[in-house]
């Protein structure tokens, strides 16, 4: 009799296991092209529209509030503040387990801080704190991006970066569709957002290194072309199930 009911435990057991739903654990992953290619730094092997040779030699950037958002209405907020940094891998891509079925049809994040966000000293114990700190002098708070490196020669330097000039807000929001139907059965996803690097010089505004020296953190008009150029295209989004 104890055989019989050992048996039938191990059963039910069994087909308990068999009917656990399979959760879906969403990767987000940053990615870096120039031209459609990988980045690769520290080489002078890139040019942009305005005909200079340059390299890339650091590139770190705040991406912010990003979220998924389902045709019900409801929003899922992935991470409130993503920091990459092109030296370090370990930055490029972070996951949140166990997404909730449903079905996903876009995806918003922000290029840097919103002001709600930009604000000194927010961030102070996060490992980011003291490499994208923004000087009081010119606003304060935070870098939204630092991308540096050497154009035409290896001794002439571009250094772009962006952030809130005398307190304005160069931020910007993107909102991608996606397709991304999440149940029992899915499993894992990821989802690529990449960073077209030359599209930061291109369009619609051609953005010379030559025309602005060593940066253009005190140059609102500036902060405002390379917001623009922004905008237009140098996001993009690919699902990968």
């Amino acid at each position: 009799m104890k055989k019989i009911i050992f048996i039938t435990s191990l059963i039910a057991i069994t087909f308990s296991s068999c009917d656990k739903p399979t959760q879906t654990d969403l990767t987000i992953n940053f990615t870096h092209k120039v031209d459609g290619s990988d980045l690769i730094t520290n080489s002078m092997i890139y040019t942009n529209s305005a005909g200079e040779n340059y390299d890339v030699k650091t590139l770190k950037y705040l991406i912010s509030d990003i979220n998924l958002h389902s045709d019900d209405g409801n929003t899922l907020l992935l991470d409130e503040v993503h920091f990459i940094d092109i030296s370090d891998a370990s930055t490029f891509s972070f996951t949140v387990e166990d997404v909730p079925n449903n079905n996903y049809t876009s995806i918003s994040y922000t290029m840097g801080l919103d002001t709600i966000k930009n604000i000194n000293n927010l961030y102070i114990n996060e490992s980011y704190h003291s490499a994208m700190a923004w000087p009081e002098t010119n606003g304060g708070g935070y870098h939204y991006m630092k991308l540096e490196g050497a154009y035409n020669n290896d001794s002439t330097f571009y250094n772009t970066h962006t952030g809130g000039t005398m307190g304005g807000d160069y931020s910007f929001n993107n909102v991608e569709d996606i397709s991304l139907a999440v149940d029992d059965d899915l499993g894992d996803v990821s989802i690529d957002i990449n960073m077209e690097i030359n599209n930061w010089y291109q369009t619609p505004n051609q953005i010379e290194f030559s025309s602005y020296g060593m940066g253009i953190m005190m140059n609102m008009m500036m902060q405002m072309n390379v917001q623009m150029n922004g905008i237009t295209d140098v996001f993009s989004v690919t699902v990968e199930k």
